[in-house]
């Protein structure tokens, strides 16, 4: 069994820098990632070896079955479904973040406070919608770190 896969992607690397004064800055980095995959146009290999494919035509010998959700295949063309599975179809979102203030409160000691974020969604829909799938990276859980470093320099 052989299909094709239209997969769509939107990546966006983002990074701000924000100094509020010499000894006092900021630095946000984010990274969303919407990805989707439809498989369509199921086929057979017809012979080893080669690259001739069986189409199964969409609606008579491949169709999904609203009622479960499961993908039905018929190979040999008899009416009768050959195989079944569920929808490979997927569309994920995520995003990674990282948030750091860091406070130099002396010459050479500093503070570092670190946010780092983590969140992930996925659903079978199998079409990128930017908006959409955007909002739903927020509506989910997410995975929150949060780290202080003190550093402290000895004049020696």
């Amino acid at each position: 069994m052989f299909s094709d896969l239209e997969r769509r992607s939107f990546s966006l690397e983002t990074r701000l820098n924000v100094a509020f004064s010499p000894d006092l800055t900021l630095q946000l980095y984010a990274q969303p990632l919407l990805s989707s995959g439809d498989y369509l146009n199921y086929k057979q290999l017809l012979q080893a070896s080669s690259f001739d494919f069986d189409v199964l035509d969409e609606g008579t010998r491949s169709f999904i079955d609203p009622t479960d959700g499961y993908r039905y295949l018929d190979f040999d063309g008899d009416g009768m479904p050959d195989i079944n599975f569920s929808d490979r179809d997927f569309n994920i979102q995520s995003l990674r973040m990282n948030v750091v203030l860091r406070w130099e409160y002396r010459p050479g000691s500093r503070v570092f406070l670190v946010w780092q974020q983590t969140r992930s969604e996925r659903d079978e829909n199998g079409a990128l919608d930017i908006g959409r799938d955007f909002g739903n990276l927020f509506g989910g859980e997410s995975e929150n770190i949060f780290i202080v470093k003190f550093n402290y320099w000895f004049g020696v």
